[in-house]
């Protein structure tokens, strides 16, 4: 797994976008539940995640826009977050889902 922290001197803002295949997130609980699967769980375990790590989010959007060349669309999660010394690390969402249940290819 490679590092992917941020490190700051001072606090600031930083932008992030944590997405998902669609296709992956319906196969949770099918495509008729997929607000379900998205707020319930996987975007409480992402915005859980980054109030335990110290950073406040101060945006957040959610747009789904089509995979280019393939039969499904990514879901993508943006954030403004404001982040405090020494920084924060970004896997953070990737350990918190794959103690759960979501750990269905998740690619880091």
């Amino acid at each position: 797994m490679k590092s992917s922290e941020v490190n700051v001197l001072y606090e600031q803002a930083i932008e992030i976008r944590v997405e998902f295949p669609v296709s992956i997130l319906c196969e949770y609980n099918g495509p008729s539940d997929l607000d379900v699967t998205w707020d319930d769980n996987i975007m409480y375990l992402i915005d859980d995640s980054l109030s335990k790590a110290g950073a406040y989010i101060k945006n957040r959007a959610l747009e789904t826009y089509p995979l280019p060349g393939k039969n499904d669309e990514i879901q993508s999660y943006q954030l403004t977050l404001i982040i405090k010394p020494p920084g924060l690390d970004l896997y953070w969402y990737c350990r918190r889902l794959n103690q759960g249940e979501f750990s269905k290819r998740i690619v880091y």
